[in-house]
């Protein structure tokens, strides 16, 4: 048995082997090169057996050769994939379940039943290009860089991928020559294995996720403060992982804002913990901070998007003036674009700030603190410390002025959304009903600031008009009046609640 452990990257480009052998020669890096054409068969029962047990099983055929593997229960954190695996060399191309050692199946699981049901599932074609690299430290790594197809019951799904293997040595030697590739290729870290990728494409139906989507982040009471921002570390990056993934298939405004809101949690939690970590630790933040700031335009973009759909709340009313509607088609063209947006989804910085977040999770994981003086309640009185700072820094904003104006609204934007995201962080830890019933009006009132926001663009294109049709000028100033009036009745609401994280 061994554990493989790897950093998997997507490719997006060409002359992949070329650049990565002209960057080796540069930088004066020894390797061995070899390229091989690889037939990789996967089976499981009808039901998913093996899939169930978190376990994937392959026939591998290289020339003459043929290899079964079977990979057990591992760990994917931010593109780093450790999984055990045992493989047997045999000679037929279906695999004999009994020459794996006994202690890998799971209770429940009858291999003599799993050996009969086994199916073929799909099947990965392709060409492995390997550097295999020494370092002057003793590390060896593998590079592979794999090009071909995934093919089940008629459907395929392209590979352009590169893995890098750690053969001997120290998980450090990996991400070296990962960044070291930052700087040549366009990458972006790949959560899923082809087996994963391949499951996908042989199910009539797409994979439900196994359990909806955490809203909050720390809801381990026992947890200490260290482990809770650790934690938060691992669970900000594969949330954002995920967006991206799902931003570069839809390519929607929508999908790019959870990106945006992934790379703020994680910011947040910088901010949050800032006393327990060290300046280079935090510097991390400031990257984040970096391309938080470099997506802020998506908000707009959502609510220019909404006010030019022809099915927007607001379209029917804004098509009475042909002038506005192409005022503001102009203003939803100086964003990016989808091309744009991919490759900074795919640069050397970006892939860098999720390389270093991976690298502190891993240490902070690999090097515990011994906590064992600490007392019990110390998360949850960091937690109550935390949204209780949160909230007086918001009421005592919002109680200022009894009656706010449409732009003192928008400007309280900021500290809601912060005062929201130590929520995500830390309202997990209280009670569901209190917390839930706390929040309910201080999201309307986020809701409503955010409907606001498109009223006050239409205000400002109209401006910009030479003659604005006075209609829709009228008709704009009445929305924000009422829609002021309900947001003083929500604000009082939500300041007058009740905290749920005092006992």
């Amino acid at each position: 048995m061994t554990t493989e452990i790897e950093l998997k990257y997507l490719v997006l480009g060409d002359n992949t082997v070329d650049k990565i052998t002209k960057t080796f020669n540069r930088k004066n890096i020894h390797f061995s090169y070899q390229e091989k054409q690889l037939a990789n068969c996967y089976f499981d029962t009808p039901e998913l057996n093996l899939r169930q047990h978190d376990m994937g099983l392959r026939v591998r055929r290289n020339n003459n050769h043929i290899e079964q593997t079977i990979k057990t229960a591992g760990q994917v954190v931010g593109g780093l994939h450790s999984r055990p695996e045992y493989n047997v060399d045999i000679d037929c191309d279906f695999p004999i379940l009994t020459l794996f050692p006994n202690k890998i199946w799971q209770q429940g699981q009858s291999v003599s039943n799993i050996q009969h049901d086994l199916i073929v599932l799909f099947n990965t074609d392709f060409k492995r290009c390997t550097w295999l690299v020494n370092d002057v430290d003793g590390n060896v790594v593998e590079l592979a860089f794999d090009q071909g197809t995934i093919a089940s019951s008629g459907k395929n799904n392209i590979i352009h991928e590169l893995e890098f293997e750690l053969v001997q040595g120290d998980k450090s030697a990996l991400f070296n020559l990962a960044s070291l590739l930052f700087k040549d290729l366009a990458l972006r870290p790949g959560l899923k294995s082809k087996a994963a990728r391949g499951y996908a494409l042989w199910r009539t139906e797409p994979i439900k996720e196994r359990a909806e989507q955490q809203v909050f982040i720390c809801e381990k009471s026992s947890d200490s403060i260290a482990d809770a921002f650790t934690y938060g570390l691992s669970h900000g990056l594969t949330s954002l992982q995920n967006n991206i993934e799902q931003y570069l298939t839809t390519e929607t405004l929508h999908e790019l804002v959870q990106v945006k809101d992934s790379l703020a949690v994680i910011r947040h939690g910088f901010w949050l913990f800032s006393e327990y970590l060290t300046p280079d630790e935090l510097r991390i933040r400031d990257e984040l901070s970096y391309f938080v700031h470099l997506l802020a335009w998506v908000d707009n973009a959502i609510h220019l998007k909404e006010l030019t759909n022809k099915t927007g709340n607001y379209r029917k009313k804004l098509d009475f003036s042909k002038q506005l509607i192409k005022q503001l088609k102009i203003e939803k063209q100086r964003f990016p674009n989808s091309d744009e947006i991919c490759q900074l989804l795919h640069s050397s910085r970006f892939n860098q700030l999720q390389l270093s977040i991976l690298q502190l999770y891993l240490s902070r994981s690999e090097n515990k603190a011994i906590e064992n003086n600490i007392n019990d309640h110390a998360l949850i009185e960091f937690a109550q410390n935390k949204i209780q700072f949160s909230l007086s820094e918001i009421s005592a904003e919002l109680k200022k002025t009894t009656n706010l104006n449409c732009q003192q609204y928008i400007a309280q934007s900021k500290l809601l959304y912060r005062s929201s995201l130590t929520g995500t962080w830390l309202a997990g830890l209280f009670d569901n009903d209190l917390r839930d019933k706390f929040r309910h009006p201080w999201l309307d009132l986020q809701q409503g600031i955010s409907e606001l926001k498109s009223l006050w663009i239409i205000q400002l294109q109209l401006e910009k008009l030479s003659e604005p049709p006075q209609k829709i000028v009228q008709w704009q100033h009445s929305k924000v009046e009422g829609l002021l009036s309900a947001l003083d009745n929500t604000k009082a609401i939500a300041i007058a609640m009740e905290p749920y994280w005092l006992e």
